[in-house]
């Protein structure tokens, strides 16, 4: 498995999944594209272990969810790196549980749009290149939720089964370039967030077969799976990762 000297943009690579992500690509020999839209302390400190584990990377502030910062952040791959092969959509909302009666047509549709544009953008701009070079991996970062329900999230469950859709189309379309687009979804994930309900994830802890949650590496793992030189066969697939839970 190698994805040496490949390229990576990997989105909102401050924290948790996303910065998980770019370490173990980085580690795994790939030269990562780090992003950020308000915290540079965050990704800075994610900068400082890929470089102390012998990697390389970039770090570049831009808002995914508008046209213009995907531009940006993929024109800043091609003039530091010369290649975009690896696209991680990770970025999205922030979003917190609200019950289905007290949920407004508002709290829905801004997370539909966030966490599509986020994906949507950066994605039509990658392709560019990606298609010119026959060659890309492209992760989207799912959720249990959207095939899961769970109560309060059916915002962010909805939003990211329209992801989860959008994916296959992605992975339908490009087929034939060698271009290959994977779902990754996590149950929940142990996170600065997360931490601050030890509750919940207690209680989601139990509910899983193998009596954990996730962590962001657990997911970081299968990331780097999809990502790698070897896996072009693998397309259109929606993979779990939250210990057995999807099983019922």
């Amino acid at each position: 498995m190698s994805i040496q000297g490949r390229v990576a943009i990997v989105t909102g690579s401050g924290r948790g999944i996303g910065a998980a992500s770019a370490v173990h690509l980085a580690k795994q020999g790939a030269k990562i594209v780090l992003n950020y839209l308000n915290n540079r302390e965050a990704v800075e400190e994610i900068q400082q272990k890929i470089d102390n584990q012998g990697g390389e990377s970039i770090i570049v502030q831009a808002d995914v969810m508008t046209e213009k910062g995907a531009d940006s952040l993929a024109q800043a791959a091609l003039d530091n790196y010369g290649s975009i092969d690896i696209l991680v959509c990770n970025a999205g909302p922030l979003f917190q549980p609200i019950p289905l009666e007290k949920m407004t047509w508002n709290d829905l549709s801004d997370n539909l749009n966030q966490d599509m544009k986020a994906a949507f953008f950066i994605t039509k701009t990658a392709l560019k290149t990606m298609t010119d070079n026959h060659f890309g991996r492209i992760i989207y970062i799912g959720s249990g939720s959207s095939k899961k329900p769970t109560p309060g999230l059916t915002h962010h469950g909805s939003s990211r089964a329209a992801l989860a859709s959008f994916a296959m189309y992605v992975a339908k379309e490009m087929s034939s370039k060698s271009i290959t687009a994977n779902v990754v979804a996590p149950g929940m994930v142990k996170t600065d967030r997360t931490m601050h309900s030890p509750g919940m994830m207690e209680k989601m802890a139990s509910f899983t077969p193998v009596q954990r949650i996730a962590t962001p590496n657990d997911v970081a793992r299968a990331i780097g799976f999809f990502a790698n030189d070897e896996e072009g066969f693998y397309t259109g697939v929606y993979f779990p990762v939250d210990g057995g839970l999807s099983m019922g």
